[in-house]
């Protein structure tokens, strides 16, 4: 088996999802403002939900804002490379396979960092106990996303070889259905068909967060398109300004904020919480550290995790190769960021 290699900081960016857009991202006229921007999310209940729903990227932004859902971060990159999206929700293990294979995109934010969020599930009654328990399992992830970097992470710490157990590349909606199907025996996914295979006599047998306290944290990063964000990095700026508002407001009114996300996934305020509460959301003076994006010219240590990310895609020839640090170096741009918290104090 490959070995996973660890992060410096000890960390690695989730990617989560898209589904496939037409045309229709912003035409990039520098010195003129957009007829629209695109934005891609993700059913994450993060502060993009929150702005998203509170309506405060058209408020701040000043141009018609137009939403289009991911499911998958590969999908995601396809758009961005077509034009078809301006900025998104995406993470590591994607983002490295977008700038490995030439996608033109810079890393601008982190959204959040994943705790309970992602876990692997197992049935009550499956007889699965430990993750040795595997062996000889149907077992389903999304290949490439950081839940599938977390089950082999989880099998290497435990000494199971991937060919011990049948490893199902599978989407979340897919696994749900197969979940209830009796299609497989285990899941390693995110919220919100983590709570749904709960629901349907599942358990927990290891969480993103237990993995993290053991050195492999994971997140949900922000990509915007390169053409766009040099066209336009006064829209850059009001969207991470926007972001930050967000974050300020979950760690200030988090039951407002969780009212939010409630009326916008059609879940009560209570389990949008209980979501809400899986997930750390970082200050944007925070993101600028040495432990995130750094600042311009001395890039942090997201490109050390992208590096051992690159690494691991790699060994599962996801990628043909992992790209160096300094090409992460190019793709991380916290200028923007910077220029935004300045614009706040």
């Amino acid at each position: 088996m490959h070995r996973i290699l660890k992060a410096p900081m000890a960390a690695t960016f989730a990617v989560l999802a898209v589904l496939p857009v037409a045309a229709g991202g912003s035409r990039e006229v520098p010195g003129e403002e957009p007829r629209q921007v695109t934005i891609g999310f993700q059913s994450i209940p993060n502060g993009e939900i929150v702005a998203k729903q509170l309506g405060w990227h058209e408020e701040h932004m000043g141009v018609p804002v137009r939403w289009v859902e991911f499911n998958s971060g590969s999908e995601l990159n396809a758009a961005v490379a077509a034009g078809s999206v301006d900025m998104g929700l995406g993470g590591s293990s994607t983002t490295v396979a977008a700038i490995a294979g030439g996608v033109e995109a810079e890393v601008i934010w982190i959204y959040n960092i994943i705790g309970e969020n992602e876990a692997l599930v197992v049935g009550r009654e499956s007889g699965i106990h430990e993750v040795t328990d595997l062996r000889g399992r149907r077992v389903a992830a999304p290949f490439g996303a950081t839940t599938h970097y977390h089950l082999m992470v989880a099998l290497e710490l435990a000494g199971v070889e991937e060919d011990e157990l049948t490893i199902l590349d599978m989407p979340p909606a897919d696994m749900r259905a197969a979940w209830q199907r009796g299609d497989i025996d285990a899941g390693f996914v995110w919220e919100p068909t983590l709570a749904a295979m709960l629901e349907l006599d599942g358990r927990v047998l290891v969480s993103s967060g237990e993995l993290a306290a053991q050195g492999f944290l994971t997140g949900d990063i922000g990509i915007a398109s390169r053409a766009f964000a040099q066209a336009y990095p006064q829209l850059v700026e009001r969207y991470l300004e926007t972001q930050i508002r967000a974050v300020e407001f979950i760690r200030a009114n988090p039951d407002e904020a969780a009212a939010a996300v409630g009326r916008e996934f059609g879940i009560d305020q209570e389990e949008a919480l209980r979501q809400m509460s899986s997930l750390v959301f970082l200050s944007g003076d925070e993101q600028l550290s040495s432990d995130y994006l750094g600042t311009p010219g001395a890039t942090g240590a997201l490109a050390d995790v992208f590096v051992a990310t690159g690494e691991f895609l790699a060994s599962q020839r996801t990628i043909r190769s992992a790209p160096s640090r300094e090409v992460f170096e190019t793709a991380i741009n916290p200028a923007y960021l910077e220029r935004a918290v300045a614009a706040g104090r």
